[in-house]
């Protein structure tokens, strides 16, 4: 099991720090969200070098929404993810975490138009998705040891993929290697009917895992009972990182090792 937190779940004044407190708290890596950018690459370098933790995950911080209506807002986008692919790439991550209709919906911006009867939004929005991921697939391949990571949400905060099966066909729509999606426990709780199913669905397709409780607090804080899930990874051979992506409960120093041991414990008995 290797476990990674996303990176505003840990405190420290700099990320050598942070990276010190994962080490310290029984985790393997970390996601960067806010430094992933060009200007905090060295500072990722000695911090890694230092504590030996890795960096799993980078994100695309560079603003667009890859589906909406407004092409400079897609073309933005597309370019904010290959940066971040660029600085994965770099860092020897897996990849880049990509939720294409999360900014339309959320930040109420324009869908594509509806053409019916010649074809509706929700048509639109796929054959954009499979024509802008097939681009960025190919770019990841090109670089060589990166992945893009479609991430299926529940449908109040994006439009679809809600589900893996859905985030599957996307993936074989493409038809590259390079694009893959993930499995997230607190949307997967909303949207699967049977959260250990989807995951023998998703099997290779599967390149990241987000753990959170029912309640997007860290575990053991909710209901979720991890084991049927985690038999299931274990049935894919699944051996890529786990991040936790939620809130912590109360001190981080005794929240975040405390999980880290949980959620090991469940894995042995998995």
């Amino acid at each position: 099991m290797r476990l990674a937190v996303r990176e505003n779940m840990v405190p420290g004044a700099t990320l050598t720090e942070k990276f010190r407190h994962l080490q310290a708290w029984g985790y393997d890596a970390i996601e960067l969200t806010r430094s992933s950018r060009q200007e905090c690459l060295e500072e990722v370098k000695q911090a890694m070098r230092v504590t030996g933790v890795q960096v799993s995950i980078v994100s695309s911080i560079g603003g667009g929404a890859l589906i909406e209506a407004r092409k400079e807002e897609r073309d933005r986008a597309v370019q904010s993810h290959k940066t971040a692919l660029e600085i994965a790439s770099e860092l020897n991550a897996v990849g880049v975490i990509s939720v294409p209709l999360l900014p339309t919906k959320m930040q109420n911006r324009p869908r594509l138009p509806d053409l019916s009867p010649w074809q509706k939004v929700e048509e639109l929005e796929w054959q954009m998705m499979v024509a802008l991921y097939g681009e960025l697939a190919d770019y990841a391949q090109r670089l060589g040891n990166v992945v893009v990571i479609v991430e299926p949400l529940n449908r109040y905060e994006q439009w679809h993929p809600n589900r893996v099966e859905q985030a599957v066909a996307l993936c074989r729509a493409v038809g590259n290697p390079h694009l893959r999606t993930m499995f997230d426990f607190f949307h997967a709780n909303i949207e699967e009917g049977d959260m250990a199913e989807a995951i023998r669905l998703g099997g290779s397709y599967l390149a990241n895992i987000h753990i959170a409780d029912s309640n997007r607090l860290t575990p053991p804080h909710g209901h979720t009972d991890f084991r049927p899930c985690f038999r299931a990874l274990k049935e894919i051979g699944y051996g890529k990182f786990m991040g936790l992506e939620c809130s912590v409960v109360g001190d981080p120093a005794d929240d975040l090792p405390r999980c880290a041991r949980y959620l090991r414990q469940l894995w042995e008995e998995a």
